[in-house]
C-alpha cells in the first residue's frame, strides 16, 4: 500500500482503533510516533513491538518532520498535543477518516450498530479468511485469529472495519457492504437525542456504494423502521437489502441448541438446504452476529466450494478480548470479563452466563462507563441487572476528556439504591453492593465468591485489569 504520508504522530496511540491503525501505517514502512495518556496493556503491547510512544501529552511530544497527526476523538480539542499541531499547521486527521482515506475506491465491509460490531466484524474477517480471501482488518477488539491481535495487514484490495457510530464515525467510510447489527440509542454525549441517533444511520445508508449490499437485522424493529423508509432510493441505486433474522428474513436461523462447548443453529437461505451453524460464543446474540458475519462472507466470496471451510472457522472461533473472556478463577469460581457497558449488554451477557452456567451463582460486578450515559440511560440500567444474583457496583469509570461538570454528581451509588428499590418493590432480597473504588470492589469481590460462583466483571473502563489481577491470584 502506498501510503499519503510517511512520518505519522499517534494521539491515544493506546485506544483499540489508533493502535490497529498505527500497527497498519507501521506494516507499510511508515516512521510512527505516540503518546497516551496511561502506560495500560495496550501501549505496553506496541512498545513491545518496538513503537516510540510517550507517555503524558505535551507538545514537545510532536517530531519537528510530523507531516500528519491522526488521533481518537476522545482526545479533547485542548489535548497540547492536538493544540500544538494545529500551531504548527499540521494536517490532523481522526483515525477513521484516515483509514477511510487509506481505502479510497476499494472494496469496504463496514460492520455498524449498537451492539456486537467488534465481535462480528471478528467473524468476517476471519471467515473470508477462512475462504481464501485476504483482507485488511481492523477491528476494536483482539482475537487470536489475527496474530496481530486487532489488526491483520491483507494483500487483497479489501477492508473489513468496524465502524463505530460515535461521532458518527461509520460516516468516513462508503462500503460495499454494510453490516447493521441492531440499533438502540447510546452515546448521549454524543447525540441530541434517540432522533438524532437514528438520523445517522440512516445518513449510513447514503453512503452505501451504488449496487452494494446492506445486510440488516430483520429482527430488531428499529432497523426495519429505517430500512423500510430508504427502500425505495436504495432500490434505485441497485443496493440489494438482506435481512437477517430467527425464522424471518431472507436468510434465516431456527432455535439455537446449547452445546456443552457452545451452540447450533441451522441457516437458510430462500430456498437452498440447511447449514448447520455451530460457534463457541454463548447467547443468541452472538449466535445473530455470526449468522449476520456469514452472510456477509458469502457475498463477498466467489468461490462456491468455501462453505465448509468457512463453517469450521466459525466452529473453531475461539472468541474476542473482553467479549465473554474466561480469564481465570478466583477460588474455583470461573471468572469472565466483558466490554459491555449498555443496559442490554448487560442483560444479554447476564442471559449467555445463566446458560452457559445454569448451576453457579451469578456474582455480577459493573463498572459504569461515562458519568453522561449512566445519567442518560438510568432508567433502563435499572432492570438491566435483574439476572444477577448478586450485585457489585463499583464507582463509575470517569472517561477523559468525555465528561462534562453538570453530570460530576452522578454515582454508581444512586444506581445502587434504585436497584434495591426495584427490589423492594418486587419482594425481592438479595446481596447489592456499592463500591467507591477499585480497591473497594476487590475488597467486596473477596469476601463474596466462592467456589460455586461465576464472577462476570463488566464495563469498558479499567475494570478488565481488576479482573485479570483478580483471576492470576489463585
Amino acid at each position: 500500500m502506498k501510503l499519503p504520508y510517511t512520518r505519522v504522530h499517534c494521539i491515544g496511540i493506546g485506544g483499540i482503533h489508533v493502535g490497529a491503525v498505527a500497527k497498519l501505517l507501521a506494516a507499510n514502512g511508515a516512521i510512527l510516533s505516540g503518546s497516551d495518556a496511561v502506560n495500560h496493556e495496550l501501549v505496553r503491547e506496541l512498545r513491545d513491538r518496538g513503537f516510540s510512544i510517550t507517555v503524558g501529552h505535551r507538545a514537545e511530544n510532536v517530531p519537528e518532520d510530523t507531516e500528519v497527526v491522526v488521533y481518537t476523538h476522545a482526545v479533547p480539542e485542548d489535548n497540547p498535543e492536538f493544540v500544538e499541531a494545529k500551531r504548527r499547521g499540521i494536517l490532523c486527521i481522526d483515525t477513521h477518516a484516515f483509514l477511510a482515506k487509506l481505502f479510497e475506491g476499494k472494496d469496504q465491509v463496514v460492520v455498524t450498530g449498537t451492539h456486537g460490531k467488534s465481535t462480528t466484524s471478528t467473524m468476517v474477517g476471519m471467515a473470508l479468511m477462512a475462504a481464501g480471501v485476504n483482507p485488511t482488518v481492523v477491528v476494536g477488539t483482539k482475537s487470536s485469529v489475527f496474530p496481530d491481535g486487532n489488526f491483520h495487514l491483507g494483500s487483497d484490495d479489501l477492508l473489513v472495519v468496524e465502524g463505530d457510530e460515535y461521532r458518527r464515525h461509520v460516516l468516513s467510510y462508503q462500503p460495499t457492504i454494510l453490516v447493521l447489527n441492531n440499533i438502540e440509542f447510546d452515546h448521549p454525549d454524543a447525540f441530541k437525542d434517540v432522533d438524532d441517533y437514528h438520523t445517522m444511520f440512516e445518513e449510513a445508508f447514503h453512503q452505501i456504494r451504488d449496487k452494494g449490499l446492506l445486510i440488516v437485522n430483520a429482527d430488531d424493529e428499529t432497523c426495519m423502521a429505517l430500512v423500510k423508509r430508504h427502500e425505495g432510493e436504495m432500490h434505485e441505486r441497485g443496493i440489494h437489502i438482506v435481512r437477517v433474522g430467527k425464522n424471518i428474513g431472507d436468510i434465516q436461523f431456527g432455535e439455537v441448541e446449547v452445546e456443552h462447548d457452545g451452540q447450533v443453529a441451522n441457516v437458510t437461505a430462500s430456498k437452498s438446504e440447511p447449514a448447520q451453524l455451530r460457534i463457541q460464543l454463548p447467547g443468541e446474540m452472538n449466535m445473530r452476529n455470526a449468522v449476520m458475519a456469514l452472510t456477509a462472507t458469502i457475498a463477498r466470496v466467489e468461490d462456491d466450494g468455501a462453505e465448509e471451510k468457512v463453517l469450521r472457522a466459525f466452529a473453531e472461533f475461539p472468541g474476542c478480548w473482553r467479549r465473554f473472556e474466561r480469564v481465570g478463577l478466583l477460588e474455583g469460581a470461573p471468572v469472565i470479563s466483558d466490554y459491555g457497558h449498555h443496559p442490554t449488554e448487560i442483560s444479554e451477557t447476564l442471559k449467555a452466563a445463566k446458560v452457559t452456567f445454569p448451576d453457579r451463582r451469578i456474582v455480577l460486578c459493573y463498572q459504569p462507563h461515562h458519568r453522561n450515559r449512566t445519567r442518560g440511560l438510568f432508567q433502563e440500567f435499572i432492570p438491566a441487572f435483574d439476572l444477577a444474583d448478586v450485585l457489585i457496583l463499583s464507582e463509575i469509570y470517569d472517561v477523559p476528556g468525555r465528561e462534562a461538570a453538570e453530570d460530576a454528581d452522578v454515582s454508581s451509588s444512586q444506581l445502587a439504591d434504585a436497584v434495591r428499590e426495584r427490589d423492594a418493590q418486587a419482594g425481592r432480597s438479595r446481596t447489592i453492593v456499592f463500591a467507591e473504588d477499585l480497591p473497594k470492589t476487590e475488597s467486596a469481590i473477596r469476601s463474596i465468591v466462592g467456589p460455586q460462583d461465576l464472577l462476570l466483571m463488566m464495563g469498558a473502563g479499567t475494570i478488565d485489569g481488576l479482573a485479570r489481577k483478580i483471576a492470576e491470584k489463585k
